[in-house]
Parts: C-alpha cells; structure tokens; sequence
C-alpha cells in the first residue's frame, strides 16, 4: 500500500499527470495492465473529473469516466459512493493507494483503481507522450486543417439531417413534420443537463396541441404546467403574488385539467446558469409558438431559411429566434429568482445561433430533400457552411486545446462542428488511428 504522503501534490497535478499517461500500459492495483487510449475531457462542471475516457483491460475496451484524487480514501470522505452521478466512473486514478477497500460505486460495482506512484514506479513526472494530434499545426498546415474540419462539420451536419429525415419518415402529417422540429430545438434548449426533460416536455405537448391555442399567456401556462414547473407545482403552500404569474397559475387550472405533468425533480435546476434555466427556455419558446402562430413554426423556420441571402445571412436568421424578456421575465431568472439587474434577453443570439446550426438549418435541408425542393435544401446547407463561428462550448475548448490551437479566429461554425464530430467518432471512441487529421 503506497501512502508518501511526505509529497505535495494537488489533485489538479495528479489529473495533469493522467493525461500524460496517454498510450502507456500501466498496472491497476486490483485487475491487472491498463492501457490509456484516450484520457477523456476535463469536466468543469458538477461529477468526475474527465468524461468520455477510452481504457483497455486485457482484450476488453471500456469508454466512460475517470475520477483523480490525490489518496484513494478521497473517494469515499467526498461521499462518490453513495452519489449516482459517479456509476459511470470505469477507473479511479490516484497518486497514493491508501484505502484498504476497493472502489464502490452507488450500482453495487465496483471498479479498479490506478495508483499513479505504484505504476510509474513513485516517479513524479513523467517522459512527455502526447496524442497524436497534438500541436497538429506542427505537421499540418492551416489551410489542409481548415478543410479536413470543414469535411467532418458537414460529417456532423449530414449526420444530423438523416436523423430528422428518418423521424419525418415515420409520420405522415406535415403538422407532424412540425413535431419532429419541435422535439429537435426543445433537446438544443436543454443543453447536456436537460436534454432529456425536454425531449419528454416534447412529446407531451404535442405541437398541434400548442398551435391550436391563441394567447401567449395560454401556450406558457400549458407548457410551464406540463413541465411541472409553476409554483403551484413546486411550493404548493406558498401563496403567490405576482399578478402576472397569478394569470399563468389560472390559466393552467383550467386549461390543463387533463393534461399529465411532469415533477420538478424531473429537470436538473441546480449548477445551472441561471440564464439557462428550464423555465426561461420554455418561456422563450412559447414566444417563438406564438410568433409564429398564423403560419405555423415549420412553415416558419422553412421561409425563413429560404428568404436569407447568402453567404452573410446569419443576422436575420439569428433574429428571427432571439427573444427578448419583458414583464416579470426582465428582472427574474426563475420564480422566485429575481435579479437586481435586467436581464437581456430569454433567448439571446448565442443560443439562437447554436439553434440554427445544429436544428434549423440541417432540419430544412432534410425537408428540403423529402418535399423535392432542391433549392431549400442547398441554401440550408449553403448557409452553414458560411455561418460564422459560434460561442466555444466544453467540447470545442477541448478540442482547440488537445490540438495545441492557440488561434480561433479563423474557424467557422462548420469548423467548430467538425471538432465535435471528431471528438464524438473519434477520439471518446478510442479510434486514433482512423482520425482524418492524423497522418
């Protein structure tokens, strides 16, 4: 058992250290040589400390997460055993094994842990090894990188028009074409830690059931009611005093008698930037369902599409989703959650952006090809391919950093897409050998 507590280190110089060990073969306490094929990205956010790691064991691949801790008791003085957000932990990574048990996940199993002092033979550094895509300037000019992202974006953009292609294939009604774009921008609205709420929030409210009421107050009401999001709904013995939320509370008796609502404990409301809560998203929908009321949100999205000029029509599709706040939204992030500024806006242009590029655009292009309107469909595509680049998200910073790129000035949207696509096909899934940027 290795415990030289004598050194110093800090978790984050452990977690450096396990992303060195990419492509060495090292001993596991308990089962025996483990190879790192990919060490997985850093979590900023709440859970384990990389996500998306590729490890092998014997003949065996395993893709999932990886936890860092300085002492391997850490694992259980945090209290990860009895958290379910660590099940889909595949390897515990220490510097000093000091804990006689193994490592329990909150399932029942239990998983290996990998002492760092142990395998490398108590040395505190290591001879630097690097993926193969690192500093892939260094062997690849910018122009050739530009295309091999710029072929993987519309990897990921064609990817994503088959997916609404085969869901509007199932379905025979136009309206239900509409329900299909629906469940694709309310799953954008949900970023990673509501994704699935809203894809349920989707499929019971059925767009044909929103459309057909007249009012925004009744279309945020239904949907707000569905989701289990009123107040009355989270803290039913507290009375409420707005008059504006009083409206959404009447409207929702009466309207939503027979309809099946979801719970709050449904949506992660925690760890989530306030400007993105559940709440304001849903909020910001039911304006778009009801600016687009007469026309319908399909016929919507398609016009707008198919009347923005090419290459520097961004602007006009952006705002043809932004939403501003107003009333009681201009100065609160939730019920109950007020601001002490105003608050811009309930949609702004950055997620207007990522709606466009990952729902908007590659949904038009699938419609465009169904219905035989080749001309909707080469503006769809037209368009993302000149839509200029968008907010960085966790991947895309991972990936510009894994890659060694220090300037992203230059990247596209189309670009940063193929970062992701990249990441998705090929680096979480272990396969650097088949990457298109490695020679």
């Amino acid at each position: 058992m290795i415990t030289r507590k004598r050194i110093a280190l800090s978790e984050k110089q452990v977690a450096l250290i396990w992303q060195e060990v990419v492509g060495r073969e090292l001993t596991c306490t308990e089962e025996g040589p483990v190879r790192v094929i990919y060490p997985g990205r850093a979590n900023g956010d709440k859970g384990p400390d990389f996500r998306d790691a590729v490890i092998r064991r014997e003949s065996r691949v395993s893709k999932g997460d990886v936890e860092v801790h300085v002492r391997s008791s850490d694992w259980y003085s945090h209290e990860h055993h009895s958290n379910p957000e660590y099940n889909n932990v595949i390897l515990h990574v220490v510097m000093w094994h000091d804990c006689r048990s193994v490592t329990a996940l909150q399932s029942g199993r239990s998983i290996p842990v990998l002492c760092l002092a142990q395998a490398l033979r108590h040395q505190a550094y290591l001879l630097p090894y690097r993926l193969p895509c690192f500093q892939i300037l260094g062997h690849l000019d910018r122009q050739r990188l530009a295309k091999s992202l710029s072929f993987a974006g519309e990897e990921r953009f064609k990817h994503r028009a088959a997916y609404y292609r085969e869901g509007i294939r199932r379905l025979t009604l136009k309206e239900d074409a509409g329900q299909v774009l629906l469940r694709g921008m309310m799953r954008a609205l949900g970023f990673a830690s509501n994704t699935k709420p809203f894809e349920d929030l989707a499929d019971r409210m059925p767009l044909n059931s929103i459309e057909s009421g007249n009012g925004l107050a009744l279309k945020q009401a239904l949907l707000l009611g569905t989701a289990g999001l009123l107040p009355s709904q989270r803290w039913p013995d507290e009375p409420v005093a707005e008059q504006e939320v009083q409206e959404l509370e009447q409207i929702w008796r009466s309207a939503g008698k027979n309809l099946r609502s979801m719970k709050e404990d449904d949506w992660n409301l925690s760890h989530v930037y306030p400007n993105n809560s559940p709440v304001r998203r849903v909020l910001a929908l039911a304006h778009l369902l009801e600016r687009y009321y007469k026309e319908g949100l399909l016929a919507a999205i398609v016009h707008l599409v198919t009347e923005t000029p090419l290459p520097k029509g961004h602007d006009l599709l952006e705002h043809g989703l932004t939403v501003a706040s107003d009333g009681y939204w201009q100065d609160h992030f939730d019920f109950r959650a007020s601001s002490r500024t105003k608050i811009s806006a309930l949609l702004g242009n950055s997620k207007a952006g990522e709606l466009m590029v990952n729902v908007a655009l590659p949904f038009s292009f699938s419609w465009g090809q169904l219905t035989h309107e080749a001309k909707l469909a080469e503006k769809a595509i037209g368009l993302y391919r000149s839509y200029p680049r968008l907010t960085e998200n966790c991947i895309t910073r991972h990936m510009a950093k894994q890659f060694g790129l220090e300037d992203l000035s230059g990247l596209t949207a189309c670009h940063q897409q193929g970062l992701i696509h990249i990441f998705r096909y090929y680096c979480r899934e272990g396969k650097c050998s088949l990457c298109p940027l490695v020679d």
